[in-house]
């Protein structure tokens, strides 16, 4: 529930900034009108929106599980660890909410002094679950980077 809740005022955040900043006359859009059930499928399918247009966004998230499609939009993302200190865990990616194949397993941990935190690439489709077991962002990847 914790993190639904994380990350549904995440993406509602992200469609207040996309929806406010797009048109001049939608500061009018009253959302209170709107029930849980509409609210949540706009918040989805802006996020979905994004992942279309390749507009780079990071969300910070808990250790958990997470279904591609409900609890966060498929797409390509980096993943990046956020544990601290002497923490540690588990990454996986399974097909079908965690029935069908493991496609990722990685062992992840917080860096060492002077060294950047682990990242992942990784490619989640509709139906795939991602568990984590130390905190961690995901980076919706729309082109190559260059530093």
């Amino acid at each position: 529930m914790k993190k639904w809740f994380v990350v549904a005022l995440a993406s509602l955040l992200v469609l207040l900034m996309v929806f406010g900043t797009a048109q001049a006359d939608t500061d009018g859009i009253d959302l209170s009108r709107l029930t849980d059930d509409q609210l949540l499928s706009l918040i989805n399918r802006a996020n979905d929106e994004l992942v279309k247009r390749g507009i780079e966004k990071t969300a910070t998230l808990s250790q958990g599980t997470y279904i591609t499609g409900i609890d966060i939009p498929a797409g390509k993302y980096i993943y990046t660890c956020l544990a601290k200190g002497s923490d540690w865990g588990n990454v996986t990616v399974r097909a079908k909410r965690g029935e069908g194949r493991q496609l990722l397993w990685e062992i992840v941990s917080a860096p060492n002094e002077g060294e950047a935190p682990q990242t992942i690439f990784m490619s989640l489709n509709e139906g795939d679950e991602l568990k984590s077991g130390v905190p961690f962002s995901l980076t919706i990847q729309t082109a190559i980077k260059f530093h």
